[in-house]
């Protein structure tokens, strides 16, 4: 039996890539393990993994890197570059030492690990065990000419970055945005339907597999009423000016809404919801994509992957980082439109969701052919396929 780590950031972003791979692997008799520098056993535990661990004493995820606080943050420039060097480069030298005990004590065949997660490439190297990226982005597929805030954040962390791998000794990997290239390969839940054939070439493995959703694809249904989802996410979901826009705009379309607010489901603000709006807290997302004809999102990766593979059209409107990456690649594939949500009138909204939500829309069309590639693409099979093949 072949024994497989995966290690995690400690958000529901980065940890729920990695759940269809993780089930295709215990499918084929695979012992499977998770290992985050906070506690991420909340998550994981009622999916059904109980083999999670975390360094000793570790408590939960941070409260602040979640709703208002969050949102706060990723508003203020110099805080959001901060909070990203923080988490590539200021933490990753004490988080080392703890995942090299565990990879001592637990001795895994392989570990596939999330491509921001740089203590867990530096560990593994150090302890001579083969690692295999999976990413939670589509950071590696990102080209050199594309600009951004993000870009620009990390090209500024270039030296700092290289310095920690090379201070431990270890080969510094390519790296794409925010990600390190595994020199065994790297798995990107996406296809060239999406990303387009003009794709950066760093000389390691891409493996472009398409969806690698846990759990067995829902069946699609259709209610009476198109269904319309919205959601910001499990971070950023604290935008009451954008979700204001939504509500409004929900008023002039015939449709039905599930809007996810987080705390703002409580607040005066959903209370005004109108009728044919349902708000919660949060939703099971990709049980509601089986259903949904358009997705309103904040462009994570995550979001747009789920919709995509439900052939369903996006309305993204991104907040920052890679979300706007995500939102010109949507853009560009003519599976959905972006917009700025915080800018954009009520009416506009309105205009660009009947658009979306009609049987004839070339975003609709474009986004089957789009769930058509990542259904051939392999998707947790491959990915297990290659990582045994490595183990």
């Amino acid at each position: 039996m072949k024994h497989v780590l995966f290690v995690v950031l400690p958000e529901r972003g980065h940890v729920h890539p990695f759940l269809g791979a993780a089930e295709a692997l215990r499918a084929r008799g695979s012992r499977v393990s998770f290992y985050a520098p906070r506690d991420v056993r909340p998550i994981l535990a009622p999916l059904g993994w109980d083999e999670v661990h975390a360094p000793e004493g570790a408590g939960p995820p941070s409260a602040e890197h979640r709703g208002e606080s969050f949102a706060a943050l990723l508003a203020d420039r110099a805080r959001l570059r901060g909070w990203i060097r923080a988490m590539l480069v200021d933490t990753v030298e004490s988080s080392i030492a703890p995942l090299r005990a565990h990879l001592v004590a637990a001795r895994p065949d392989v570990v596939v690990i999330d491509p921001m997660a740089y203590f867990a490439a530096i560990a593994a190297c150090e302890e001579n065990l083969p690692w295999l990226g999976l990413s939670t982005s589509l950071n590696p597929c990102i080209g050199d000419d594309v600009e951004s805030e993000l870009v620009d954040t990390l090209r500024s962390l270039e030296d700092a970055r290289r310095a920690l791998f090379t201070a431990h000794g270890v080969a510094v990997p390519r790296f794409r945005v925010s990600d390190a290239l595994s020199p065994l390969g790297t798995f990107v839940l996406s296809t060239r339907a999406l990303l387009g054939d003009d794709l950066p070439d760093d000389g390691v493995p891409i493996h472009l597999v398409g969806a690698a959703l846990p759990g067995k694809a829902a069946s699609p249904r259709r209610g009476q009423r198109p269904l319309v989802y919205a959601s910001f996410g499990s971070q950023a979901y604290h935008q009451p000016v954008q979700l204001g826009v939504v509500l409004e705009a929900a008023r002039a379309v015939d449709a039905r809404f599930v809007i996810a607010m987080g705390e703002l489901a409580s607040s005066p603000l959903a209370r005004s919801a109108p009728a044919n709006v349902e708000v919660v807290a949060f939703a099971p997302q990709v049980a509601l994509l089986a259903e949904a004809r358009a997705v309103i999102t904040h462009g994570g990766a995550n979001s747009v992957q789920e919709a995509l593979a439900h052939a369903v059209p996006l309305l993204v409107s991104p907040i920052c980082n890679d979300q706007h990456h995500n939102a010109a690649l949507v853009a560009r594939a003519g599976a959905g439109l972006s917009i700025d949500l915080g800018r954009s009138s009520p009416e506009h909204v309105a205009s660009c969701l009947r658009a979306l939500l009609a049987e004839e829309a070339p975003e609709r069309e474009a986004a089957r052919s789009i769930a058509r590639s990542y259904a051939g693409a392999g998707g947790a099979g491959r990915i297990a396929d290659v990582v045994l093949g490595v183990a």
